[in-house]
């Protein structure tokens, strides 16, 4: 039967012992968009970094020939490898245009935000390009992501598992649930319902925001994932969400009225309602 949600695991321990033996390599593209979500400032590195040069775009990163990439170049190039898909579009704000457009070239799309409103008008302007400036159909498959994961292809395995939920019916939003490792206050965690599902995927019972270790602990106990910030969802299901913001017949139009959206997070605004 169909649920609303579900968490698909994604093991990162499990993935790295299974690193070596996994031949079975997707070799076709699968059929949907990606948006990658490039919106904080990113200052953590400062002062090699500052709101023009988030962190994710510092070439700091070697790769097997030795020369350097950035975070967001290693994404991109990863999900090309994995063979997920080649239609990518980076959701930023408008600060970082020049130096994606540097990095990047135009093998992708961008859609700057006018203000810094959060993850759900992020998504929602991104949505909405898809929509009415590419006229992606309803049906589209749409996976959300951060711009910067340091990950390996384990990872990229998760999202085509969520990809293959959405594509089969099995819940109009899936997210990835992360194995924890330890009790930490930096995650929101994701409760799943207990022997629901399967071994890749189970219903949500109920989010918790970041939280004490105590807390943390006791979540672990319930078998609990860290909340990957990666979604799956068809394209006209956001829209939907979008239209009781706005209803639009252009992506310029919906990018003009961007402040009428709430400045809230998707978490809040899509998947704990879900």
């Amino acid at each position: 039967s169909k649920s609303n949600i579900l968490v698909v695991r994604y093991d990162q321990i499990e993935q790295i012992l299974h690193k070596f033996q996994n031949k079975n390599i997707n070799t076709s593209t699968y059929n949907m968009q990606l948006i990658l979500l490039s919106g904080g400032s990113g200052k953590r590195l400062w002062p090699l970094s500052n709101n023009a040069r988030s962190k994710q775009f510092l070439p700091l990163l070697e790769k097997e020939d030795g020369s350097m990439e950035s975070m967001v170049q290693r994404v991109v190039r990863q999900v090309r490898e994995a063979n997920l898909t080649n239609e990518i579009t980076l959701a930023t704000n408008a600060s970082q245009l020049d130096i994606i457009t540097n990095q990047l070239g135009d093998t992708v799309s961008v859609v700057t935000e006018p203000e810094r409103r959060d993850t759900f008008p992020a998504i929602a302007v991104a949505a909405s390009y898809l929509s009415l400036t590419k006229g992606c159909s309803d049906d589209e498959i749409v996976v959300i992501m951060p711009c910067d994961p340091y990950t390996e292809s384990g990872y990229f395995q998760a999202i085509s598992r969520m990809v293959q939920c959405v594509e089969n019916n099995v819940a109009e939003l899936v997210l990835m649930g992360i194995t924890p490792t330890y009790p930490s206050e930096k995650y929101g965690y994701v409760v799943p319902v207990e022997n629901s599902g399967n071994e890749t995927y189970k219903q949500v019972a109920r989010f918790t925001e970041k939280p004490n270790t105590a807390v943390a602990e006791e979540l672990l106990k319930q078998n609990a994932f860290w909340n990957g910030g990666v979604f799956a969802f068809r394209l006209g299901y956001m829209m939907n969400i979008v239209r009781k913001y706005m209803s639009s017949e252009s992506f310029e139009d919906t990018r003009a009225r961007y402040s009428e959206f709430p400045k809230i997070s998707f978490d809040y605004e899509v998947a704990e309602k879900a």
